[in-house]
């Protein structure tokens, strides 16, 4: 298990572990919004997780070819800039 930092920017987001020294930069494929306009839900262009790898805090991931990053405990999910092949 890994707390995690995520920064979200103008098209990318930026991933901090605690214990790792390097941040992971990846690719904004799509983002989903509560109706309070919070993001929920990350969908980015490659993997930022290893297979079984659990987060813990505000963060959640999953994937099996990009990285899904959803946050934990936040209202309902509205879409918004949804990538056109996403779930």
């Amino acid at each position: 298990m890994s707390d995690i930092e995520v920064v979200i920017g103008d098209g990318s987001v930026t991933i901090r572990r605690s214990g790792h020294s390097a941040p992971i930069v990846a690719q904004v494929l799509g983002l989903d919004r509560n109706p309070d306009g919070e993001v929920t839900r990350i969908w980015l262009d490659r993997l930022v997780h290893r297979p079984g790898e659990a987060w813990t805090g505000a963060w959640s991931v999953h994937g099996a070819v990009s990285s899904i990053v959803e946050r934990v405990g936040i209202g309902a999910v509205g879409a918004c800039k949804r990538p056109p092949d996403a779930p």
